[in-house]
């Protein structure tokens, strides 16, 4: 087995154990893993009951046992193929089948958020999952503001 295999083997197993303790209902959960540079990353968890999705809240011990194991992914990934990558999102589901997509190349790919719904970035296909009433509200009061796209953490800057 890879060390790529290794490392995402382990990241399935405690992103289960992870809702095994959450007290949730789920059916499947993802997590989203982005990183410009080493160093400086940021993820996002949701979690799906049938075709509900739900935002999850990250728990600081596995916060941070995640982003180690995805940052070794990703360092894994370039040592073997000279690209290191942007996004990924790891995808476990009840009876623990994994699977994990990966994007070299847009910082807003595989979008796991409601404010990815019915954009090519999205992770989910259309119609796939629900939209909640109140996620629609807030992303048309966003959009009235001229707020169309999630910010992105740690992206680099241009230099002016």
């Amino acid at each position: 087995m890879s060390k790529k295999d290794e490392i995402t083997e382990v990241m399935t197993k405690v992103l289960f154990d992870f809702m095994s303790v959450s007290n949730t209902v789920w059916d499947q959960v993802y997590l989203r893993f982005y990183s410009a540079e080493k160093g400086h990353s940021s993820i996002q968890f949701m979690f799906r009951k049938e075709r509900e999705l739900s935002p999850l809240r990250g728990n600081d011990n596995y916060d941070d046992l995640l982003i180690s194991l995805m940052n070794g992914l990703f360092d894994e990934i370039e040592d073997e193929t000279k690209q290191r990558p942007l996004v990924a999102v790891l995808t476990v589901d009840a009876e623990k089948n994994y699977n994990l997509k990966l994007d070299y190349q847009n910082p807003r790919a595989l979008e796991i958020g409601y404010m990815g719904f019915g954009k090519t970035t999205s992770y989910f296909l259309n119609n796939e999952v629900d939209i909640p009433d109140f996620a629609k509200e807030y992303i048309d009061a966003l959009a009235a503001k001229g707020i169309t796209e999630t910010p992105i953490l740690y992206e680099k800057r241009a230099e002016l």
